[in-house]
């Protein structure tokens, strides 16, 4: 029987502390944060016994990739999940019936109640309560304790639970303790024969611990026949928030019998312990005083530790993303000084202040400097595991983690390409400008369709719109978003070559959020980046624009996350529809023509057409007109549509889905979407000068086909410019003809299976 644990993710911005319980029947998931998914799909971590999900808080860097896991894992035949979190957690899932819709997969709730510390002195039966488990099966046990911080000023009423006090504004921190069970020792079959004892039931009793008799009067002890019991090991998931939940966390009798207090040793030894705090609260003197009271066999991880490893847990596309950026400086971000910050062997940092964390009995002297696979507390890392049972492989197991990027191999592996591409630009770089557009930016940060992949996130893009100047900027742009995918935020970091000013720069002048429909791969990174937007007074919320249910959506998870609550407005996409028989309503043409104005003085947006488009209920393109005129459109999901190509005529980039290849036109249209040819087909009608080609089914993990044929023999062929997105592609309006882009990134990306597992292994 094998039982381990193994840290999926860690805290960054690009993820969150996340882990994965895996025995022999079943898989756990503590926290599922933007990306899980992802991940799990890249690194070949296998969800398919996945049974339950364990929350510690209800915040977005928990759960925010909880919804698009669980549409996944509803698809692949699964008959169900079960959730356990905090108060509140309920809620949460009723508020996902907006766009979660799976009447035969049953979605599980069970919450973890708070309990008052005096209650559990006076009242033995709440004590008992307390630690009823949350889980239990033949290999382990899962039990939870909930804890909140007290708010200054409050005042108990009567009548009131503590839970009711704390759910609104989410205080609620749950920690897990898991345990393996009590291991039968080895039966010695010859021992028992040597004695005399037949085989048949009196062997089940020997093992079972009972001694039996023979018939000849003898006595046969079980401890004579039997190796001793392995006795049971727990680890710990330790949540506390702030340094405010200190006093609740230490409070809580439920850790009792992990710990060794006044001579006496654990009911149960706690072999490992999974710290989810920070560095003020891991350097909080009560919270070390009493994590060192659960012994000194006991291993400490952090893992919300701001020096824990950040290179990028997607290392397909990092690494494609190097490739890019070597060939193609202008248009692919430099992600080399981002993953030059970690160790170039994996697991073999020490923590930076170990001596000033106190974890541990062991000498500051003994910690600091110590290597990571002998000391006491270690900075978590991706894929690393801590082995339970069986006893003789207990410990952490570094074979599944990944070293950081070789950049001097990535240069030479395009050394070619570099060569052929900066001839022919020396040539023909100067016809490649369009002078004449305005001095904005594209970033595509997903170009994928319903789930991540290996080379693709889910959908989501950003625009940099020049505006006026003032005297807060040190230049002059603003943010614009179509469409936000789960992980949006992380790509964003990606894009800002991992400079936290520069993305919470590019978080902060956002100022709008465009959502074509309400399917979960097109707005679930909204969660996430509400939550990194700057507090403050002088910060505005970010306008959403979407469909009526993202906004029912939104608000309901809002009264739960004090984090999202206040971050945004929400305006419907009908009221940019006038066509739309709600746009004639007095509020709702008012309200349009407050947003119009507030677009106009704030990206320089003079109009916003909302066009309706044959996919799900409440489906959007965008077509976006400058003050100076110049045009850009966006398809969102859709089938071909006419009045798209109508309004975006003449414009000068059209975004449009391509989800299928041209040989898969029946299941595009089954589904309602557009093969290739199609997509080519609307931007010639539209006379685009640009069409970019993105949402791609995540069929075509690596490169689409590109087709040039059209479905309209007469169309006018005007010459237009197509190129294939991929991630991370940042172009300039006035760069956007690129024409070895496609040819390089096809080269690249079609490398076959096994050409890409030597350079991962030599990487």
């Amino acid at each position: 029987m094998v039982i381990y644990l193994q840290i999926l993710s860690v805290q960054s911005i690009e993820t969150t502390p996340s882990l994965l319980l895996s025995t022999e029947t079943c898989r756990f998931l503590f926290n599922v944060g933007d990306g899980i998914q992802r991940l799990c799909m890249e690194h070949h971590v296998r969800l398919a016994k996945l049974q339950h999900v364990f929350l510690t808080e209800l915040q977005s860097h928990t759960l925010g990739g909880l919804p698009g896991m669980v549409l996944t894992v509803s698809d692949t035949g699964k008959v169900g999940l079960h959730v356990h979190g905090p108060v509140g957690t309920k809620k949460y899932l009723q508020a996902t019936r907006h766009f979660f819709y799976r009447p035969k997969f049953q979605l599980e709730a069970s919450e973890v109640l708070l309990i008052d510390a005096k209650e559990e002195e006076e009242e033995e039966e709440e004590k008992e309560k307390m630690m009823k488990s949350c889980y239990e099966d033949d290999e382990v046990v899962v039990f939870a304790i909930a804890i909140a911080k007290p708010r200054a000023g409050t005042k108990r009423k009567l009548d009131d639970s503590l839970s009711s006090i704390h759910e609104t504004d989410n205080h609620m921190s749950v920690s897990y303790m898991v345990e393996t069970r009590t291991q039968r020792g080895k039966f010695l079959v010859d021992q028992a024969v040597a004695f005399g004892v037949p085989k048949g039931k009196l062997f089940g009793q020997l093992h079972q611990g009972k001694d039996v008799t023979l018939p000849d009067g003898r006595v046969v002890k079980s401890s004579d026949c039997v190796l001793p019991s392995m006795p049971a090991a727990a680890c710990m998931i330790v949540s506390c928030p702030t340094t405010a939940h200190v006093e609740a966390l230490i409070g809580s009798n439920g850790f009792d019998r992990y710990r060794e207090r006044e001579g006496n040793r654990a009911h149960v030894q706690v072999e490992v312990v999974f710290h989810l705090g920070g560095g003020e609260v891991l350097r909080h003197p009560k919270y070390a005083e009493w994590t060192r009271s659960f012994g000194n066999q006991a291993r400490h991880v952090v893992l919300g530790h701001d020096a824990c490893a950040q290179k990028t847990v997607y290392r397909a596309s990092a690494m494609l993303q190097a490739q890019m950026h070597t060939v193609f400086p202008s248009a692919f971000s430099s992600n080399e000084q981002h993953e030059l910050r970690d160790a170039s062997v994996p697991f073999s940092r020490a923590v930076p202040d170990a001596t000033s964390l106190q974890l541990t009995a062991t000498s500051s002297e003994e910690q600091e400097g110590s290597n990571p696979a002998t000391s006491n507390v270690v900075l978590g890392e991706g894929m690393l595991k801590f082995v339970l049972a069986p006893q003789a492989r207990r410990g952490f197991d570094t074979s599944s983690c990944w070293p950081r990027l070789d950049f001097d191999m990535i240069r030479e592996s395009v050394a070619s390409s570099v060569e052929i591409v900066t001839k022919t630009l020396t040539k023909s770089e100067a016809n490649n400008l369009d002078d004449d557009l305005i001095d904005g930016r594209i970033t595509f940060l997903g170009t994928g369709c319903a789930i991540p992949s290996k080379y693709r996130n889910v959908t989501g893009m950003y625009l940099e719109l020049p505006v006026d100047k003032n005297d807060d900027m040190d230049s002059a742009w603003a943010g614009l978003m179509l469409d936000c995918g789960e992980g949006s935020l992380g790509q964003m970091y990606r894009y800002a070559g991992g400079d936290k000013k520069r993305l919470q720069e590019l978080v902060d002048r956002l100022k709008c959020v465009w959502i074509s429909h309400n399917h979960a791969d097109h707005h679930l990174g909204l969660l996430r980046l509400f939550s990194h937007r700057t507090d403050g007074v002088n910060m505005e919320p970010l306008l959403v624009i979407g469909p009526t249910a993202l906004r029912f959506w939104l608000d309901e998870y809002a009264a739960l996350d004090p984090m999202v609550r206040g971050k945004f407005s929400f305006v419907e996409n009908y009221s940019f529809d006038e066509n739309d028989s709600r746009f004639t309503e007095v509020e709702t043409h008012a309200e349009a023509a407050r947003v119009r104005a507030w677009l106009r003085e704030t990206l320089h947006i003079s109009q916003l057409e909302c066009v309706p488009v044959k996919h799900a209920l409440e489906s959007y393109a965008a077509v976006v007109t400058f003050v100076d005129g110049a045009k850009l459109a966006f398809s969102g999901d859709c089938r071909p549509s006419d009045e798209l190509a109508e309004k975006a005529m003449n414009a000068f980039l059209m975004v449009h889905e391509a989800t299928f290849e041209d040989d898969l036109s029946k299941e595009a249209k089954d589904k309602a979407h557009c093969t290739m040819a199609e997509a080519i087909g609307v931007g010639r009608r539209a006379k685009a000068r640009h069409l970019v080609l993105t949402h791609f089914s995540q069929r075509y993990p690596k490169m689409a086909v590109l087709s040039t044929s059209c479905d309209e023999s007469d169309v006018d062929q005007t010459p237009m410019e197509v190129l294939t997105a991929i991630d991370m592609l940042s172009l300039r309006f006035r760069e956007l003809r690129q024409p070895h882009l496609m040819e390089v990134c096809t080269q690249l990306m079609t490398l076959d299976d096994e050409e890409a597992g030597d350079i991962d292994a030599q990487l």
